[in-house]
């Protein structure tokens, strides 16, 4: 069958990226302040309250901890699509408020010299509602009699994925070299994927014809997880260590919808049209979500005139397995079972990155990171927009690279803290979607369209240090 070129390439790559920063990307989102403009590269040495996420036991050793909050975080997200043997280019770009951190430290008197600090942070977000629309005429579709038909396609795709992570850190009494911590956070994740392509097309005996293909799959899900965090100072260096334990789920429940319907095509070639009807919907699913150990490591160099951050962090694989345990089901038209699976494989992953600290003096210093973000998910996996048996969960292969950079002026009040961060990363995928024709797949793959990512975000943050003066202040009363 000759490939419609209406093609949408663009638009049916959309569904590959709804995930961009998400799973398989650890390193996506950086909290507190000072963190962010170094990229996150602070195991060992974090000085603000991203400590909390960071490394907890960092939070026993920070003189003056402070109530923090990065309120004031934006991003630019932009997104290139190209396919230059269609001639498509299509740019998505989004203005808004970015993920960040709100924490604070509390005592508890009869736990002297011990120290506790609250946190909420987001932990991953992407939400996409995208929707395009292809008019054509010529000849067009081989199933069709005639020599020119009249085309119109259309992509819909609907993302909503968060996470969000409510935090409780403890650090007990540490000396002066050695310290250790322990972050529990309360794990709320909800995601929704859906992806809706439909194409009529009127030859010129005026017969009709219509295929749609709707795949959507949600869940809900609620766990625990820990992180546990030591510290070492020596005279001129710090050591960090980091383990994060894997996600225990404590609820979780999930749905999935697969629709297919095809009328007035002759697939089989025989002059008999082959109409087609497949419904299916399951909700209440049971529910597995995994996610790995991890094992962070950091170095923080000081010298005469700053710090000098060293940071990297691994991640062990997971196996695949089902997220949702979905029945397989009977199409209605064809009499066939049908399976349909929501899967999870991720390999292991490294990354690491460098920070750079400078103290003009006490009230000025300047600020410069590279990490790397790199992508955990395997190659020749299934995606939504194939419209196959399985699909993975998690889908975009690139790898990001994240440069950071800004100053601080610090005074007795308030700090504030002025930067950016750049992240970027490029794909090449292939996609195609077609009529479907007897015994082929709908999805052509033979074109190659390519995805330019590009992420900005803009910070301008606040520490407020009267949070500990306030409890010392209590403490004396």
């Amino acid at each position: 069958m000759k490939p419609l070129p209406i093609v949408i390439c663009a638009a049916l790559l959309l569904p590959s990226i709804v995930l961009l920063g998400q799973d398989g990307h650890y390193w996506s989102e950086n909290y507190g302040n000072k963190s962010m403009l170094l990229s996150g590269t602070v195991n060992a040495s974090v000085e603000d309250l991203g400590a909390v996420f960071y490394n907890p036991a960092r939070l026993g050793m920070i003189e003056n901890p402070a109530f923090a909050i990065s309120a004031k975080v934006y991003e630019w997200r932009t997104l290139k699509a190209e396919d230059n043997e269609q001639g498509i280019k299509l740019n998505n770009s989004s203005f808004g408020g970015a993920p960040s951190l709100a924490a604070g430290t509390f005592k508890i008197p009869f736990l002297k010299n011990h120290r506790f600090a609250y946190s909420f942070l987001t932990r991953q977000r992407t939400k996409l509602d995208y929707f395009t629309r292809i008019e054509r005429e010529g000849d067009l579709i081989e199933g069709l009699p005639g020599e020119h038909d009249i085309f119109n396609g259309s992509l819909d795709v609907k993302t909503d994925f968060k996470e969000e992570w409510v935090g409780l850190t403890w650090a007990p009494p540490s000396s002066k070299k050695v310290g250790i911590g322990l972050s529990t956070f309360i794990s709320t994740l909800n995601k929704g994927n859906l992806i809706s392509v439909d194409m009529n097309a009127l030859n010129e005996f005026n017969q009709a014809a219509y295929y749609t293909v709707n795949r959507k799959y949600g869940y809900d899900s609620y766990g625990l997880l820990w992180k546990l965090g030591l510290v070492w100072e020596l005279e001129k260096v710090r050591f960090g260590l980091t383990i994060t334990t894997p996600r225990i789920n404590v609820y979780g429940k999930g749905s999935t919808l697969m629709e297919d319907h095809l009328v007035g095509v002759d697939t089989t070639g025989d002059g008999t049209a082959n109409d087609g009807y497949i419904f299916n919907i399951q909700e209440n699913l049971k529910l597995r979500y995994r996610t790995p150990w991890a094992i962070g490591l950091g170095m923080g160099i000081p010298f005469s005139k700053g710090l000098v951050h060293l940071s990297a962090e691994w991640y062990d694989r997971i196996s695949k397995y089902d997220i949702l345990k979905i029945e397989p089901f009977i199409g209605q038209s064809t009499g066939d079972t049908i399976r349909f699976a929501l899967e999870e494989r991720i390999e292991s992953v490294l990354n690491y990155g460098v920070g750079l600290e400078w103290h003009f003096n006490e009230k000025f210093s300047v600020y410069g990171s590279f990490a790397t973000n790199y992508s955990a998910v395997p190659d020749n996996i299934n995606r939504l927009s194939d419209f196959k048996e399985s699909t993975n969960n998690s889908i975009f292969q690139a790898d990001f690279f994240q440069f950071g950079g800004g100053f601080a002026i610090n005074t007795k009040a308030i700090e504030i803290t002025l930067g950016a961060t750049y992240t970027g990363a490029s794909s090449t995928f292939k996609n195609e979607i077609d009529f479907p024709e007897d015994g082929e797949d709908n999805v052509d793959g033979s074109s190659l369209s390519r995805l330019t990512f590009s992420h900005w975000k803009f910070i301008l943050g606040f520490s407020f240090p009267f949070a500990d003066k306030l409890t010392k202040n209590f403490e004396g009363e």
